[in-house]
């Protein structure tokens, strides 16, 4: 896991997640694989920022692979309304 504090940045395009991690495959499968990893929890692509939330999708993976046992929601809760 990355420390909090490295710099990277927090919400990554299709193009990123699928790179970080399919590899090499990713142009040729993330588009089906997301739909079915989406069923099964992956944080979907967040409307206000058109991109996925990268440490929710890790940890996704990490608990879909049993590394860790918590609970995340997959999807924001709604676009804000500000007054």
């Amino acid at each position: 896991m990355q420390p909090a504090n490295d710099n990277s940045p927090l919400y990554l395009p299709e193009q990123a997640i699928a790179q970080r991690i399919l590899g090499p495959k990713a142009k040729v499968r993330w588009d089906s694989l997301a739909l079915v990893l989406e069923r099964e929890g992956l944080p979907r692509v967040d409307p206000l920022t058109g991109c996925r939330y990268w440490p929710a999708v890790r940890e996704f993976l990490d608990r879909r692979h049993g590394i860790r046992q918590s609970a995340l929601p997959s999807a924001a809760d709604g676009v804000e309304v500000w007054q």
